[in-house]
């Protein structure tokens, strides 16, 4: 029965409550000992003899403390013939008096606690004082409590050397996270950002991508262009049906467009699963070059590989998906997939390929034309992107994962390459080096 009630006994509470300092402070006023105040408090007798030492105060009285106070009368023992006062009330006067023998307050002596706290007489008292104050002591525990958690367990040198690593990585646009999942740094991701916020490092608040407010969302034109045609078991209510019954993986597409007076466009396709993302250069956003961009991914890939990777694809109602015969018709004959469009003005629908779009804008930038740049230049790009850490995928990276997942043809046969984690650039920069070694 014993080893059951302490089972049921509620955990202790290991730090004392303002309520527990104002009752010891009480209690002490009443003249009571550290083991009566313990057995009220139910703490043990050493924590309130901890917390009495540790949050006593001392105050100074301005009165001299000779044992000769209550009969002296001397005046200007400090030679100054402007005061007025008796020195018996002058602080200072014990420096320059001869006569002065120090004494002792007989009840503090005698006191165990040796605290002022319960005297009869504090107003007319000339000696110094000690007192427990609870509000004092409340304020003391709280700034121990928060400087405890401030300031960072490093060496000049290791602070250095974090510096050293994490700014330039942080400048080519790799994330906090990523940089903590790929290097050794002694120091976890949230003291990374608080060291970051606290200015400790080079990098800066303003490094951060999402440290920065977002722009407001512009509404979407009202001459935006959308295809019309019957899309009759197509439509995403088909889709939702469909996946009722099959849980796999079902690849989006969409396209990229640069500036308002390009022409060129990227066609992307993403693996929801992984978070693999494929971009391909169309000179033109028309509905031929994407069947034609389907048709050589196919006949890089290979008819059954293709069929494989891409059974189903769900893309939105943009004019350049127009063609859905064309995108389904296998180049060898037959089908090769089956198309599912999102609702209109429901980007939602295909919300992991929206969001992936964010890695293309950091190298290419929003109105930036596409035409200055080659598929090769594109295939760079997308392998920095895919070999980028993710937290949404435990600290793994979307090649990784295709790596473990998928037919080891299918990376291959698209040239797909991981990139060393801090060789990884997310920013302008990544193309125009490109650019200037070629």
């Amino acid at each position: 029965m014993q080893g059951k009630d302490m089972m049921n006994r509620p955990p202790a509470k290991k730090h004392l409550t303002e309520d527990d300092r104002t009752r010891i402070e009480t209690l002490l006023n009443e003249q009571m000992s550290i083991r009566y105040i313990a057995e009220r408090l139910d703490k043990s007798p050493s924590t309130i003899s901890r917390e009495i030492k540790l949050h006593t105060s001392n105050s100074k009285t301005c009165s001299c403390d000779c044992i000769y106070f209550y009969e002296c009368n001397t005046m200007n023992v400090c030679g100054s013939k402007s005061c007025k006062k008796q020195c018996r009330n002058c602080g200072k006067a014990k420096k320059y008096c001869t006569d002065y023998s120090k004494s002792y307050c007989d009840r503090l002596e005698d006191s165990k606690l040796k605290l002022c706290n319960g005297c009869s007489r504090p107003y007319n008292c000339h000696f110094s004082k000690r007192y427990y104050k609870a509000s004092k002591a409340q304020r003391e525990y709280k700034d121990t409590l928060v400087n405890s958690r401030n300031g960072y367990d490093l060496t000049a040198e290791e602070l250095i050397a974090i510096d050293e690593t994490v700014s330039p990585l942080i400048k080519n646009g790799q994330s906090v996270y990523h940089i903590a999942q790929t290097n050794n740094l002694k120091v976890s991701e949230s003291t990374l950002r608080r060291m970051i916020n606290s200015c400790e490092l080079e990098a800066r608040n303003i490094d951060l991508r999402n440290a920065v407010k977002r722009r407001q969302r512009q509404k979407r034109p009202k001459d935006y262009k959308s295809m019309k045609v019957i899309k009759d078991g197509h439509k995403y209510e088909d889709y939702l049906k469909f996946k009722e019954g099959n849980p796999i993986e079902i690849p989006q597409m969409d396209c990229v467009e640069g500036s308002k007076d390009s022409k060129a466009v990227l066609l992307t396709l993403f693996f929801p699963v992984t978070r693999l993302q494929l971009a391909f250069i169309l000179e033109e956003q028309t509905s031929e070059n994407v069947v034609a961009c389907l048709d050589m991914l196919e006949e890089i890939l290979g008819t059954e590989l293709f069929k494989e990777m891409f059974p189903y694809i769900i893309t939105d109602n943009g004019h350049e998906f127009a063609d859905i015969d064309g995108m389904q018709r296998s180049i060898n004959g037959g089908d090769r997939c089956f198309i599912y469009f999102c609702e209109p003005n429901h980007p939602e629908q295909k919300g992991g390929c929206e969001k992936n779009h964010e890695f293309i804008r950091y190298v290419i930038k929003k109105g930036t034309p596409l035409e200055p740049y080659s598929q090769a230049d594109i295939n760079l790009m997308m392998n920095h992107i895919n070999s980028y850490k993710r937290k949404e995928l435990h600290g793994k990276s979307p090649y990784e994962l295709t790596k473990l997942m998928y037919p080891e043809d299918f990376a291959n046969l698209l040239g797909l390459e991981e990139i060393p984690p801090n060789d990884i650039i997310l920013t302008p920069k990544l193309l125009k080096k490109s650019d200037s070694s070629d």
